[in-house]
Parts: C-alpha cells; structure tokens; sequence
C-alpha cells in the first residue's frame, strides 16, 4: 500500500508541470491571405488579454507570463505575431505595405477571426502603436490597458528627443545609410554560442535564435526598414493618443525595466500624466522584461487584474 501510494504520488507530481506546459496552445490563423500565428490559453469566456509583441521578437516574449496566467487565474490570453515576425507569413514589402497602420488592422482583422470583441491590452514597444490604434478604432472594446517599455511620449525617448537628430531626420527624409546599416546588422547575426556571447537585455538564446532566423528570411529586412521609416509617423500621434487615454478612463498598469537604455523610465512616469489612476512598477529589468522577470510580471499583471476584475467584463 506504502508502495501503491508513492506511485500515484510520484505520478502527480510529474503530471503537474506537464499540465501547465500545455496550458497554452499554437496555430495559424488566416488572415488577409496571409498564415499567421499566434499563441492562446485559458477559457475564452474568461476576460480576454491580447498581447502585442515588440521589435524584434514575438510573441515568444510572452509565452512564460502566458502560460502562468492561463493556468492559475481565469483568463483567456492570446497573442499574434506580426507579419515577418516570429512564425508569421512574411510577404514581401511591395505586396504587404509594413505600416503601423497596416499592421493595427492586420491585428484587427486577426481579433475579428478568433471572435475577440472585448479584451485587455499588453503592449511592448511596438505593440503600443499597434495597440494605440486599435483603442482609436474600438475604444469601446479596451477593458484595461498595460504597457511595458513602450512610449507615447517623447520623455521616455531620448533617441528622438533631438529634432535635428539622425533618427528624426530619417523619418522625415528617408536616409538609405541608416537602412544599409540595418540590414548589414541583422546580416551579421550569428548562431547563439559560448564565444562572444552578448545578450544585454536577458532575452535568452531561444529569443534570440528565432528572432535571427525570422529576421535573416528573404526580403524581411527590407519590411523591417518601411516599419522603422513609418515609425516617424507614431511620433506625431502621441498628443493624439495622449489623448485617448485620459478621455478612455479605464485600468493601466505600467511596468517598466529600469536597464532599458532605448525606451527609459522617464516614460512611465509620463502615462501618469494622461492617466493618473495608473499605477507604475519599476522593474530592476531589462526592454524584454517578460523574459528576464516573467515571474515578477505574471505576478503583477494578474494582481492587476484580480483588482480590476468587474472592469474587465
């Protein structure tokens, strides 16, 4: 009996972890004629969270934070990668126009297939213009929002700060150095190994090794560069979305790792401006929190969440 009662306690034991590994699923939606995939958990009757994912990774950022809150709160979560991004359909930049613009609606059309009406915001980097132009189109459909290294104000942009700065400059007029050197970087990544091994924001090798590999595909380079020349275009759009979010008046959460040297902390404290129910948590992280700290943001986003649940239907 001592035996029998080991056994079944052993085989639970081994169970549990396997059950949260398959707390999230995989597959292709198809959009727009396009195969695009994404990453879901939970029970889609539960509040919905839509992650957005930044430059240059995927939803693979969000996987860890994903599964946790899938399989200890009731939530439903999902989130996409971008055309060119991660596993998604990268068609090429004459026939697909890499717009921020196109890219919202793209996601939009994506949430309209998997019958995604109402729902939450988590929304890194890119992901926030993307996410700021889906609350344009449906503020009605945005629950709560959050964001994590991710700007609307130019406070927490120190690269862009200077008009008369080389990124400013490129945005007005197209600078194809800046584009050569882009795509002589991302030519020049390399297998992730021992030897000169750099991985300053904690993203991790898996990160890292589909982020080159999705990257380095035929002609994605190119769609890269039309996104960051677009980019100029969601500068101009901060007082607007501003804006919208002191007009939205729902839940934000802002988390922000401190490290990031590229999108910086004087950012978060600015959403407190537009928002000032917000409430922000500094990270001792990095740009790729979710990777570095995924505990610590599960922790928080679903702490948040749990506060604001009656909001969120």
């Amino acid at each position: 009996m001592r035996l029998l009662a080991l056994l079944s306690f052993l085989m639970l034991c081994t169970l549990a972890p396997l059950s949260h590994a398959k707390s999230l699923h995989e597959g292709w939606q198809s959009v727009d004629g396009m195969q695009i995939f994404y990453r879901e958990g939970g029970n889609p009757a539960d509040p919905t969270v839509v992650f957005l994912h930044g430059n240059p990774l995927s939803s693979l950022m969000y996987a860890e934070v994903m599964e946790t809150l899938a399989s200890t709160r009731h939530l439903h979560v999902i989130a996409m990668d971008y055309p060119s991004f991660g596993y998604s359909d990268a068609p090429d930049h004459v026939r697909y126009a890499y717009t921020f613009d196109h890219l919202a609606q793209t996601v939009d059309d994506f949430l309209k297939a998997r019958n995604i009406a109402r729902y939450s915001l988590y929304m890194q980097d890119y992901g926030v213009p993307v996410g700021f132009r889906l609350m344009t189109l449906h503020p009605e459909a945005i629950a709560s929002v959050m964001v994590q290294n991710g700007v609307i104000h130019l406070d927490g942009f120190p690269a862009a700060q200077d008009p008369q700065g080389e990124l400013r400059r490129h945005w007005e007029h197209r600078n194809a150095a800046l584009d050569s050197r882009r795509a002589a970087y991302v030519q020049s990544l390399a297998y992730p190994k021992s030897a000169g091994w750099d991985d300053e924001d904690h993203a991790g090798p898996d990160a890292l090794m589909q982020m080159m590999a999705a990257e380095q595909r035929p002609g994605v380079i190119d769609a890269r560069n039309d996104l960051w020349f677009d980019y100029g275009n969601n500068v101009k759009r901060y007082p607007a979305w501003q804006s919208l979010l002191s007009r939205l008046k729902v839940p934000v959460l802002v988390l922000w790792g401190k490290k990031d040297t590229f999108f910086t902390t004087p950012g978060a404290v600015a959403y407190k401006r537009d928002a000032p129910q917000a409430e922000i948590h500094i990270l001792d992280s990095t740009h790729f929190a979710t990777l570095d700290a995924p505990d610590t943001v599960a922790s928080l986003v679903g702490g948040f969440l749990a506060k604001h649940r009656d909001a969120l239907r």
